[in-house]
């Protein structure tokens, strides 16, 4: 394993996370809770790094993992800020965007992302990279959908409508309904508010019913690439 030398810690759920400085280069640094989970994140990171979506492996040991540092600007941050400032194009671009990168863990995985926390990507070059790939599993595109379309009516930096762009956005990218996801993205919206606590005391089912009906376009993704 390169030696290397701490410059900060990042915060982290499942593991220890550090950017570092490691041959002159700035580097991040994970620390995984076991071996298993090092080499889990580190296969799917390598298949990813293909594509320019993920960082590259630089070096690993055990449960420790050495990860190219991507630097960009974080994913929530500018979703926050577009429906802030009711953006419309940004939240357009930002959806755009996130769908061929859940796209391209798709195809090149057969996995889904399963849990979207917009923290876990940052926008470098006109594309969505993604930095942590632990929770990659077994699923279905339509399920990471949903999850997207969760989190972006909880994290808005308004009300729950200001995300509404943004959520027709994804939905017209990978050519879904609403009514295709929406008993998943009620079950996640139940979930998140439990974990998080609701904005307000917010009827889930009168929000989703302001979802429902809209008109679509649909976009293919692997033309966008």
């Amino acid at each position: 394993m390169r030696s290397y030398e701490i410059i900060s810690i990042l915060p982290s759920k499942r593991k220890k996370v550090y950017k570092v400085e490691s041959q002159g280069e700035v580097c991040i640094l994970k620390e995984y809770e076991s071996a298993e989970d090092a080499e889990k994140e580190m296969q799917i990171a390598n298949k990813v790094a293909l594509t320019g979506y993920a960082p590259k492996v630089i070096d690993h040991q055990d449960n420790l993992v050495l990860y190219e540092h991507i630097e960009g600007e974080n994913f929530c941050e500018a979703f926050r800020f577009a429906t802030m400032t009711d953006d419309v194009e940004s939240m357009e671009l930002l959806a755009t965007r996130l769908s061929i990168f859940l796209q391209i863990i798709y195809s090149f995985t057969e996995k889904a992302v399963r849990e979207v926390d917009f923290n876990n990507y940052v926008v470098k070059d006109g594309r969505v990279v993604g930095v942590d790939f632990l929770k990659v599993d077994e699923g279905m595109p339509y399920e990471d959908v949903a999850s997207a379309i969760a989190f972006a009516l909880m994290n808005s930096a308004g009300q729950y409508y200001d995300s509404y762009h943004f959520v027709y956005k994804l939905l017209d990218c990978f050519k879904l309904d609403m009514v295709d996801v929406i008993n998943e993205v009620k079950a996640r919206l139940k979930r998140r508010a439990s974990q998080v606590g609701a904005k307000d005391d917010i009827d889930i089912d009168m929000l989703l019913e302001g979802l429902v009906n809209f008109d679509k376009k649909g976009v293919d993704w692997r033309k966008l690439v």
